[in-house]
C-alpha cells in the first residue's frame, strides 16, 4: 500500500531489477517470492502491435499484463479518457507519437488494478500535464486502494512528490532504504 521509489546512477540495476520483480527476468542467485498480481510497464511499446488499432491494443496489452478481458471491457471508456487518446483510439499504432503510445500503455496498467504495480522512468516521455495526471493516479491507487507501486526515476521532483521510501541502488546493491 505504498509507492516505493528507485533510484540511482545508469547501470545501477534499478531496471533490472523490476525486470527481475516483473519475471521478465530470472535473478542470478537467491529466490524471489511474490504472491500477488504484479503489472510491470517496464518498456513503452512492450505488448503493443503496430498494425493494430488502439482498441485492439487494450486488449492485448491487458492480456500481456494478466488483465482480464472482462475487467479491460468493463474499464475501456476510463482507459481511453485517461490516456487522452477519444479521436485516435481507432487509428493503427504504427500511427502514434510515443508519448501517445506511453499515455495507452500506462493508462492500461493503472486501471487494470494490479496489486503491485513496477512503473521504470515511463513518465519521461510525457508531457508536463500527463506526468502529473500519472503521479496522481499512482498516489490514489497506492492511497485509496492499498496498491503498491514501485517507481524508478530519475525525476527527484516526481520521487520527492510520489513515494514514500525509496531505495538507493548502486552496481546492483542496495546503499541505502528509508
Amino acid at each position: 500500500g505504498e509507492v516505493m521509489g528507485v533510484i540511482g546512477s545508469n547501470g545501477s540495476g534499478k531496471t533490472s531489477l523490476l525486470k527481475i520483480l516483473g519475471g521478465v527476468l530470472k535473478p542470478d542467485r537467491g529466490p524471489i517470492k511474490i504472491d500477488h498480481h504484479v503489472c510491470p510497464l517496464l518498456e513503452v511499446g512492450t505488448g503493443f502491435e503496430q498494425e493494430l488499432s488502439g482498441t485492439d491494443n487494450i486488449f492485448l496489452n491487458g492480456a500481456v499484463l494478466g488483465i482480464k478481458k472482462k475487467d479491460l471491457k468493463a474499464r475501456y471508456n476510463d482507459i481511453v479518457e485517461f490516456a487522452e487518446l477519444e479521436s485516435f483510439i481507432d487509428s493503427p499504432l504504427k500511427h502514434y507519437s510515443t508519448g501517445m503510445r506511453m499515455r495507452l500503455g500506462f493508462a492500461i496498467a493503472i486501471h487494470g488494478n494490479p496489486e503491485i504495480l513496477l512503473v521504470d522512468e515511463v513518465l519521461a516521455v510525457g508531457d508536463a500535464s500527463f506526468q502529473k495526471k500519472a503521479i496522481n493516479k499512482m498516489s490514489s491507487v497506492s492511497k485509496d486502494y492499498g496498491r503498491t507501486v514501485i517507481f524508478v526515476s530519475h525525476n527527484m521532483e516526481s520521487i520527492k512528490k510520489l513515494c514514500t521510501k525509496v531505495i538507493i541502488l548502486n552496481q546492483g546493491k542496495v546503499i541505502d532504504y528509508g
